[in-house]
């Protein structure tokens, strides 16, 4: 039976979710200290990467996770257990902490709470993708409008929802799903009901789910939670990454 480790969460504040965002450049100087802190399967996966800023991102993200959970948990990186599920969803084994990561080319970020499962999702806007075919296939009739009509902002519009959606799937765990267009995410005051995703066929039992949203810089990030907590953001560079290593 796996040890259970006891987290410092103060008072295990089920009302806290914590996001962590790095931009890769920016604490690249750390790389050789905290690549030796990833178990051997993330290390194959980031070797099997062919860009190097996409290994260097993949390598830094999850070493540093690893270093915060095992702040809280008080031990050693090493000791830290992490479980896929079936649909590669990784959990903490032997504690009520959850996270999830999401990365893209130079940036990553994670985001951690206590008691309840969470989806994040982070997506650079100047990506070159067509994002309005994307739209016109992917959104609903609402969401569709949101994006088209203002020209000017409709990039900045389609990251926002997009970055909405992958989250709430991430943290209801149903993986990539095909009637997208079903899974509404905009309005409510980022409030999300069952009727939002109706059309999710499977055995999921879903509750009312809250999404946080935020620009930062040239990326938006988003956070899915079943309930609306306080959300306090960590904005590392590369000092504040020598604070927990």
């Amino acid at each position: 039976m796996a040890k259970r480790l006891r987290s410092t969460w103060p008072n295990r504040n089920a009302g806290v979710v914590e996001v962590y965002f790095a931009k890769t450049p920016d604490i690249i100087n750390e790389y050789a200290r905290l690549k030796v802190l990833i178990d051997g399967n993330e290390k194959l996966k980031a070797d099997k990467l062919h860009f190097e800023e996409d290994r260097h991102t993949t390598v830094l993200c999850h070493s540093l996770l690893r270093v915060i959970l095992s702040k809280k948990l008080k031990t050693d990186p090493s000791g830290i257990r992490i479980l896929y599920k079936d649909n590669s969803k990784p959990r903490l084994e032997g504690d009520s902490l959850y996270f999830n990561i999401s990365h893209t080319r130079d940036a990553f970020a994670f985001a951690i709470s206590d008691g309840f499962e969470i989806g994040i999702d982070l997506e650079k806007i100047d990506r070159d993708i067509d994002f309005l075919s994307i739209t016109r296939k992917f959104f609903s009739t609402a969401e569709r409008a949101y994006v088209l009509d203002s020209p000017r902002d409709s990039r900045n519009r389609f990251f926002l929802l997009w970055t909405r959606k992958e989250a709430l799937l991430k943290a209801l765990g149903t993986g990539i799903i095909s009637n997208l267009a079903y899974t509404e995410v905009i309005g409510h005051g980022g409030i999300l009901n069952n009727n939002s995703y109706e059309y999710i066929t499977d055995d999921h039992s879903f509750d009312d789910h809250y999404i946080y949203s935020k620009k930062i810089k040239k990326y938006y990030l988003s956070v899915a939670m079943p309930q609306k907590v306080k959300i306090l953001m960590h904005h590392l560079n590369a000092e504040k990454v020598l604070t927990y290593i």
